[in-house]
């Protein structure tokens, strides 16, 4: 083969594999899950919601360190929401303490995968919830990226105050506000609670 024919080969040879080979090397890697803070600010809707992402920002900038608790270990928040309202402590009483968990992944029951935080909330009250408006606004430490959800699950119609999120693995911060109506008529406001857990 001659000099130039061999030039040629080699050229035409390196062009092929760079074709082949870019594609692989130019494919990024797909962003965590949730939104940038910018975005975050953007898709809070309400002042509440706006209020309630601030809050999380700055409690980020100087964040409590916490240990990761076992795996698969359902996480309390922090503090359990002040609820207001007739009727939310049960009877005639105004007031009540509202609870909220999150069980991270791998988990069957409920089915929760690595990377999501399943966010429960406990009626305040033995009765059926007909309507809930509860929000909650998550941030992951590792990858500052968010959310804002509604937990909005139903079974048969009823509200389950819960709802499974992509939030990616690491420590998450997390807060919750919102309202619950209750098919005896009692209407609760959930005040503003916040909590860290780790998915």
């Amino acid at each position: 083969m001659s000099r130039r024919r061999t030039v040629r080969f080699l050229a035409a040879a390196c062009t092929a594999a760079l074709a082949v080979a870019l594609p692989v090397h130019a494919a990024a890697d797909p962003a965590p899950p949730g939104l940038t803070v910018e975005q975050l600010r953007a898709a809070a809707a309400s002042p509440e919601t706006a209020d309630a992402v601030e809050a999380m920002l700055d409690a980020a900038r100087t964040p409590a360190l916490f240990e990761a608790p076992p795996r698969n270990t359902p996480q309390p928040f922090m503090q359990p929401a002040p609820t207001f309202g007739p009727g939310c402590g049960g009877g005639i009483v105004p007031y009540a303490m509202t609870t909220g968990w999150a069980q991270p992944g791998p988990n069957t029951n409920p089915d929760v995968q690595i990377g999501q935080l399943k966010i429960f909330v406990s009626p305040t009250i033995p009765v059926a919830p007909t309507r809930a408006d509860l929000t909650l606004v998550w941030l992951n430490m590792e990858s500052f990226r968010g959310g804002i959800a509604t937990l909005d699950d139903r079974i048969g119609g009823v509200p389950q105050l819960s709802k499974t999120l992509d939030t990616g693995t690491g420590p998450v911060l997390a807060s919750l506000f919102g309202s619950v109506q209750y098919s005896n008529g009692a209407f609760c406001q959930v005040v503003f609670t916040m909590g860290g857990f780790f998915a």
